[in-house]
């Protein structure tokens, strides 16, 4: 098959001997049509116009012939998709194009050759025999088809984009003036990670909150929450909640009931209010992204666990029971709650529940349970039991399994276990000195068992919270341990390791409990 015009050559072999080329000029060319195909002494064939013909060559007493066909006369290109400014291709994706040649009256020349190319490979690949083109790499290029004859050429711009853009983390608290670097990614059609995304545009929609850069890294500015937007090439978008609160969060009676309120170690007299609930919030937890705060309200007329996010939006109760529900703990991926509850047979166990509410689970069953901490990488659980009559520490699974005594020690009283971003763990310790009783918040190794102080003994402690890095303890103190009716609860802050505990600021009768640290 030859396109008008078309010039190709002949040539004759011997094959018996090696393939031996044998010169065109000893040999007889013939053309059944001219008028369809012209050949020449050496053996050039010409497409003069449309038709069949038979090409025959003699020589060497043999004689061989070959039909030739020229098709029609190509005018122009129908092609799909039609052309305009860019096709967008999702990454990983394809786009099916087709192109099919046409005489100047419309009648289809299907056995007329067309050529296609894609001027950067690396940007999209094409399958000529499919009509597929699939996105490589996120670009520009140019899909063209060329069909027979001068000229006749078209010319797609590709633009293969991301199927979708994902972050890693789509929720983040931070505080005032930390940065955050968001990392998104580019995903295919189905979700899966296909790599870093990169040539996106970022924006704010409260930037008196959160301020965004270049490169995605975020600046907290005010507390309260904003939306940060990555904007991909072809329009894709993905978008990341942040929440700007305080480091240190409080349950204050300042306003008459418990409720949260969030301030700065270099400020602790400036508060700022969380929630508005209608009874007491106390309990705060941080999930382990800071965008998110479990807590304890009396709201319903008990005590039940509720979650909201970090700004105080959002609030969402996740149990429902006559018995009292409380001290929340996160696990690592955000997705599950611990807690302890009366409501199996009035003696508190540790339960676990969904942040969406869901599969309540019953985690332990033995004695009396309560105080749940999960370890940074959520293997494990630290509790205190009363198995052995006495308030200790134990370790267990997630799941509940492997549960084993962690402090033996019958004659202290340990309370209030808190992991630390390195994996020790730090409790309250409670133990006779001489003539009296002191409290003390010291830290352990897990694997070698060593006991170091962070506080010293001076403070009649009830409970505490220490940074994840461990540089800074709020400790809930008794301020009249003479009275034990109507007990004074403040809030100090002491950097671990020196200085001297600093109350947090109260007004009136104020009372300060249960502190907790941003992640």
């Amino acid at each position: 098959m030859l396109s008008p015009g078309e010039i190709d050559t002949l040539h004759v072999i011997v094959p018996s001997q090696n393939n031996r080329s044998v010169n065109p000029l000893v040999l007889q060319w013939a053309s059944s049509d001219q008028s369809v195909v012209r050949v020449s002494l050496a053996g050039v064939v010409t497409a003069a116009g449309p038709g069949k013909t038979t090409l025959t060559v003699s020589g060497l007493l043999q004689s061989k012939s070959i039909e030739v066909a020229v098709h029609q006369v190509v005018d122009k290109l129908s092609v799909r998709p039609r052309l305009s400014p860019e096709v967008q291709v999702p990454l990983t994706a394809t786009v099916k194009f087709e192109a099919q040649a046409l005489t100047a009256d419309n009648t289809p020349v299907p056995e007329a050759p067309l050529r296609w190319n894609v001027a950067d490979p690396s940007i999209a690949g094409f399958d000529a025999q499919t009509g597929l083109l699939t996105g490589r790499a996120v670009g520009k290029t140019q899909l063209t088809v060329r069909g027979p004859g001068s000229g006749l050429a078209v010319t797609w711009s590709i633009s293969v984009i991301a199927g979708s853009v994902k972050f890693e983390r789509p929720r983040v608290g931070i505080g005032l003036n930390q940065r955050h670097t968001l990392r998104p990614s580019y995903a295919d059609d189905q979700g899966a990670i296909i790599g870093p995304a990169t040539g996106l545009t970022w924006s704010s929609d409260n930037p008196q909150v959160a301020t965004v850069g270049e490169d995605g890294t975020v600046v907290g500015v005010g507390y309260g929450h904003a939306r940060i937007t990555a904007n991909a090439p072809g329009g894709k978008t993905a978008a990341a909640d942040v929440y700007v609160v305080g480091e240190i969060v409080v349950s204050s009676s300042r306003g008459g009931k418990f409720q949260l309120y969030a301030a700065e170690r270099a400020n602790l007299a400036q508060l700022a209010k969380i929630t508005t609930d209608t009874a007491n919030a106390t309990d705060p937890a941080f999930s382990a992204d800071g965008s998110r705060i479990a807590y304890v309200s009396t709201s319903p007329g008990n005590a039940e666990i509720y979650v909201m996010n970090a700004d105080g939006t959002g609030a969402t109760r996740l149990t429902t029971d006559p018995l009292a529900d409380g001290r929340p703990a996160f696990t690592p991926d955000g997705q599950t709650i611990l807690f302890h509850s009366a409501r199996t047979a009035g003696k508190q166990q540790i339960w676990s529940v969904n942040v969406d509410g869901t599969s309540l689970t019953q985690v332990t069953r033995d004695s009396i349970s309560f105080a749940p901490a999960v370890s940074p990488d959520g293997q494990t659980v630290a509790y205190v039991s009363m198995r052995n009559k006495n308030y200790d520490i134990w370790l267990m699974s997630r799941d509940g399994s492997n549960q084993r005594q962690f402090t033996p020690t019958p004659q202290v009283k340990e309370s209030e276990p808190r992991f630390l971003r390195d994996g020790t763990l730090a409790y309250l310790v409670e133990r006779r000195e001489g003539n009296r009783t002191v409290q003390q918040v010291v830290r352990a190794d897990l694997v070698t068992g060593s006991v170091t102080p962070l506080t010293g003994i001076d403070l009649a402690l009830t409970s505490f919270a220490v940074s994840p890095s461990g540089d800074l303890v709020a400790l809930v103190v008794n301020a009249q341990p003479e009275n034990r009716r109507n007990p004074i609860y403040k809030v100090y802050i002491q950097p671990v390791g020196s200085g001297t505990p600093v109350p947090m600021p109260t007004v009136g009768t104020e009372q300060m409990v249960t502190p907790a640290f941003r992640p």
